[in-house]
């Protein structure tokens, strides 16, 4: 089998790649994924996730998110589906000092460009949203819920519309030196001109030596469903909001608050993931809950799942090409912040791939190691500065 672009990995990047390159020309593009598109397994395959303008004090990636919202309205208008619900995004100050710091970089951060954002008082909370308790809080009004499962079907119509190809196996091995193929569990050898890796988790076993690594983590979500009734807990009267340690979004999709740990620190592999939601992560929800939304800390576990990460050291995505190899380029290290940069990293893959200038400098992403940035507290974690 021969195709011009083969596209690993169809997840949310896999497909936003793909659905650029088919827009692009008349190049033959086939997406191979293990599981197939859209899988339960698939990390970017949930029922929401977040987007937002706030970084604390990373103008990048907040170029970025205002970049990827025009992109994602586009999306919207070309496929006539509603993907991203309009909430807010509430970051409440507590006991977390670098939480706390990264709370008010965000909201000097959003002033200093003139995109707007609010700091409330206790009473400015009390009367604007009073589910939640907090003695200061800060508002930044670009918050949305991407609907996440929604997101991935209607890349891939799209793409499908563009006449990209679908196949279900799994790559074993990038083969470069001479004929350029992948070797699959079931398919054979495909034989390709480009070649976009985005297989999440599953990366690592597709790298080089040398090149940036990636560790895949174990990441725990809960559904609550409030015992006071979901009214006030849908977007409009409810926002997205930012803990000290955890993070939480409206009824959007599903009747019930999804509650999650900012961090996941637990390193898997992901053949083997426990894919069980621990009792300890549910109880840390509902203490969290107790303390900024009490009236969810007690509701009903309706849903809860278990998604696997792919984090790089220093949480900076990979966007890049294989330094030895110009038809290979990588996309990964999304660290659980990746989502809302879809379209835009779909294009930015695209134009690597297509030989174009990219449209953001893509320095601070590179896959060379000794050329990125030293790992800290980052603002995907929304903590630091």
């Amino acid at each position: 089998m021969k195709t011009d672009v083969l596209v690993l990995g169809g997840g949310i990047m896999g497909l936003a790649a793909a659905y650029n390159i088919g827009k692009a020309g008349d190049l033959e593009v086939v997406v191979l994924d293990r599981y197939g598109v859209g899988n339960e397994l698939c990390s970017s395959n949930d029922v929401n996730r977040v987007f937002r303008y706030s970084y604390g004090n990373d103008q990048l990636y907040t170029r970025m998110a205002v970049e990827s919202l025009r992109l994602w309205r586009e999306i919207e208008q070309e496929s006539k589906q509603e993907l991203l619900v309009q909430a807010g995004l509430l970051l409440l100050n507590g006991d977390d000092r670098n939480a706390n710091a990264f709370n008010d970089a965000s909201h000097k951060t959003l002033s200093r460009m003139g995109l707007g954002a609010e700091r409330l008082s206790k009473n400015d909370l009390n009367r604007r949203f009073p589910q939640f308790r907090a003695n200061e809080a800060f508002f930044d009004p670009h918050g949305a819920v991407i609907l996440a499962s929604k997101a991935l079907t209607t890349l891939k119509s799209l793409a499908a519309a563009r006449g990209v190809k679908f196949l279900k196996g799994q790559a074993q091995k990038i083969i470069l030196d001479g004929l350029p193929t992948v070797e699959t569990d079931n398919l054979g050898s495909v034989e390709f001109r480009k070649v976009i890796v985005t297989t999440g988790p599953w990366t690592s076993s597709l790298l080089r030596p040398r090149l940036t690594p990636m560790k895949p983590t174990r990441q725990q979500l809960v559904y609550l469903k409030p015992w006071t009734g979901l009214d006030e807990y849908r977007p409009g009267k409810c926002p997205i909001f930012f803990t000290d340690n955890h993070y939480g979004l409206p009824a959007a999709g599903i009747d019930a608050v999804k509650m999650s740990a900012k961090d996941s620190p637990e390193v898997v592999d992901p053949e083997i993931v426990n894919r069980t939601v621990d009792d300890e992560q549910i109880v840390s929800c509902r203490q969290a809950a107790r303390k900024f939304v009490p009236g969810i800390a007690d509701g009903e576990v309706v849903r809860s799942k278990v998604c696997v990460y792919d984090m790089t050291e220093n949480s900076d995505f990979v966007l890049d090409k294989d330094p030895e190899h110009a038809n290979t380029v990588f996309g990964y290290g999304f660290s659980g912040h990746g989502f809302k940069f879809a379209p835009l990293i779909g294009r930015l893959l695209a134009q690597l791939t297509l030989e174009s200038k990219p449209s953001f400098d893509l320095e601070r992403f590179t896959i060379d190691p000794g050329r990125r940035r030293k790992p800290m507290l980052g603002a995907h974690l929304g903590k630091g500065e």
